[in-house]
């Protein structure tokens, strides 16, 4: 069983960096939702900071969770932000990149507003 689970974590890890890029535009989505409910108090921008916080909680604790199982199973995963074809590796682990997205959507969802929605 443990080298299976080793086996699905291994072939997982090349949609882990796609998931990274989900992360960083629900951030960018979620500013900007932030920004637009503070300008126009629109309840529609405050139900979207709202939506975009609460999925970047989730990939947060996502990444967060994967780490704890690698632990868990003998392994230290980690996504390389450098350029492996260039022998760059420049690497972060899961729980790194999971913190990075879990804080900015507690922060959004802050801000969002009480009375958007």
């Amino acid at each position: 069983m443990r080298q299976f689970m080793l086996d699905m974590m291994a072939s997982m890890m090349p949609f882990m960096m796609p998931l990274v890029w989900l992360g960083v535009a629900l951030i960018v989505l979620g500013v900007l939702s932030v920004v637009l409910r503070l300008l126009t108090n629109s309840a529609l921008a405050g139900r979207g900071a709202l939506w975009f916080g609460t999925l970047l909680v989730i990939v947060g604790l996502f990444f967060i969770a994967s780490q704890g199982a690698g632990m868990l199973l003998g392994a230290t995963p980690a996504i390389n932000f450098g350029d492996a074809t260039k022998y760059e590796f420049n690497l972060k682990p899961f729980w790194m990149v999971g913190l990075a997205f879990l804080v900015p959507g507690l922060v959004i969802r802050a801000l969002r507003g009480s009375s958007g929605g």
